[in-house]
């Protein structure tokens, strides 16, 4: 509904529109008006000017030849005035054509000023906001610059204190070092006291023997009255026998299990079958597996962060005792020549030294940043060696528990072997290096072309086997350092970063696991593939132990299962 005024407010904008159109168009056919306007005054000034003459020609009468030569030249004359008009009304259809293409031209560039205007005030626009912008980044830029003086001088102060921390924990460390160092002393002065108290009773006893005169006709001492104590003057007491050469070292025994001796096979037997399965050896993977030097006792490290020592009767594995004490998973086992200690790495940055006469821990080999991935006893056994992924290799007192000399490494160590004063690395860098234990200085270093898994050395110290991550086992004459046989089988894949490839005990073959559950054998003499055994492995297969008698072999995998091969 229209409110009162509004018609009359609209017409009178039509008004206004129509005369500033009258007066904008105006302006451009103004000349071609006034040059109209004169040509139709001639016009009109030439037709009265003819009816003129027309109305006065019967009264004057005049003389034909001069009205003949007046209407010629009047003709003429009107010809030339049509011919002109027509002339200036092509002039104004062209100026009228004309004046439409400027009209055009003048509304496109009206338009586009529209536009320009449009976009110069956008332009404005922006630009007040990028000043915006741009003040805004100004202040949070001086307010991150004062933020970055605070911190530059809170780190500053942070650096000092921590080099002083540094200082500090150095000399925490070095003086718990000390402290355990006398610790372990203690701990052996104790232990060795009741030595030395048996040592003196038993020289004491002695000196009163050696003055005892010996009946020969009973073999036995009449002891003196005077000379023995009154305990043993109403007993008798027999007459040592001499020792014979023919007879056999005294058994050692914990837990009633044998430890004596065991001859050592002149000829490995190849497996052939599983003849037992364990199918839940640990609580975890089984990351390690070792024979005992009489091949009477096998121990297994899993990541429960147990060992465990099984006994094998009747072809089967039996669980005899646990050692405890490892804060992580067991990494690697290694018996001592006598059969008497085990030593374990683990994944607590340590390793750890069990007396298996009573199945205690003795010692733990602390000093490492990284986990323990190999520990190894040297050929006389009161000293160990440890390798670390913290790029060391520590040789160990173990009659003080101490650290006694360590060797950097360029690149992660992932197994070590022992010979001599010899001491082989492997590493992830793909090389395995010799050093020398009584400078700490390389020897030699190896190139392969993978990651190296393992090593392991033959029982005359001359030959090493590596297993490396290109799925390839290397043998090297240490003699020559050089590669001797490179062994590979279609289907074997190294399963992970710590698979363990061995030798025989003869030396004759090597034996690895697959990441499928397969074990392969070769000959390292010739190279060749001798056998690959399935069995009821269904992951990949960690470490295998081939026992001294050459009788078994055990292989653990990632899937808590242990298992015993024979050759029948």
């Amino acid at each position: 509904m229209e409110t009162p005024g509004s018609g009359r407010d609209w017409r009178k904008h039509i008004v206004r529109q129509l005369q500033r159109r009258d007066r904008h168009q105006k302006l451009h056919f103004e000349d071609l008006i006034h040059s109209y306007n004169q040509l139709l005054m001639k016009s009109n000034i030439v037709q009265l000017w003819r009816d003129k003459n027309l109305a006065a020609t019967p009264s004057l009468s005049p003389e034909p030849q001069n009205v003949v030569s007046l209407q010629s030249r009047h003709r003429k004359e009107l010809i030339e005035m049509y011919q002109a008009n027509g002339e200036l009304a092509q002039e104004v259809f062209s100026l009228s054509k004309q004046h439409k293409h400027r009209e055009m031209d003048l509304q496109v560039s009206h338009s586009r000023l529209v536009e320009l205007e449009v976009r110069l005030s956008e332009l404005e626009g922006e630009r007040e906001r990028l000043l915006e912008r741009f003040e805004e980044l100004e202040k949070a830029n001086a307010r991150v610059k004062e933020d970055y003086d605070n911190l530059q001088q809170l780190y500053r102060s942070q650096w000092e204190q921590l080099l002083k921390r540094e200082v500090e924990g150095t000399e925490l460390i070095q003086n718990m070092i000390d402290i355990k160092v006398q610790a372990a002393r203690d701990l052996n002065y104790r232990n060795e006291k009741p030595k030395r108290v048996q040592e003196k009773n038993l020289e004491k006893d002695l000196a009163v023997i050696s003055r005892v005169p010996i009946s020969m006709d009973t073999g036995v001492f009449r002891p003196v009255q005077k000379l023995l104590p009154e305990a043993a003057r109403h007993q008798e007491i027999k007459i040592f026998k001499p020792f014979r050469s023919s007879r056999k070292r005294a058994n050692t025994s914990f837990i009633g299990v044998d430890c004596s001796p065991t001859n050592f096979c002149s000829v490995a037997r190849i497996p052939a079958k599983v003849r037992f399965s364990m199918q839940e050896a640990h609580d975890g993977e089984v990351n390690a597996v070792k024979f005992s030097p009489n091949s009477k006792i096998l121990a297994t490290g899993g990541s429960d962060r147990k060992v465990k020592l099984w006994d094998i009767v009747g072809g089967m594995l039996q669980l005899v005792k646990i050692l405890e004490g490892s804060n992580d998973g067991v990494t690697s086992i290694e018996f001592d020549p006598s059969g008497l200690h085990l030593l374990a790495g683990s994944y607590d940055n340590t390793a750890r030294l069990w007396s298996l006469k009573d199945c205690e821990l003795k010692h733990t080999l602390s000093g490492h940043s990284a986990k323990v991935t190999a520990a190894k006893f040297k050929f006389y056994c009161q000293e160990a060696v440890t390798g670390s992924h913290d790029r060391t290799v520590k040789v160990w007192d173990l009659r003080k528990a101490a650290c006694v000399s360590s060797i950097p490494l360029p690149s992660r160590c992932s197994d070590i072997v022992c010979s001599d004063y010899l001491i082989i690395s492997g590493h992830f860098d793909e090389k395995v290096r010799l050093w020398d234990t009584r400078s700490g200085t390389k020897t030699d270093e190896i190139p392969l072309q993978g990651k190296v898994t393992s090593l392991d050395i033959n029982s005359e110290r001359t030959q090493l086997l590596s297993c490396s991550r290109d799925d390839l086992l290397t043998v090297v004459d240490l003699r020559m350092n050089e590669t001797r046989q490179e062994l590979r089988a279609e289907g074997f894949k190294c399963g992970a970063d710590w698979t363990k490839a061995i030798f025989s005990p003869d030396g004759s073959y090597a034996v690895v696991g697959s990441s499928d559950g397969v074990l392969y054998i070769w000959d390292t003499l010739t190279g060749k593939l001798e056998t690959s055994l399935v069995g009821q492995h269904k992951s990949s297969i960690n470490a295998v132990s081939w026992s001294l008698s050459g009788e078994y072999v055990v292989s653990v995998d990632r899937s808590r299962l242990a298992s015993l091969w024979t050759d029948c």
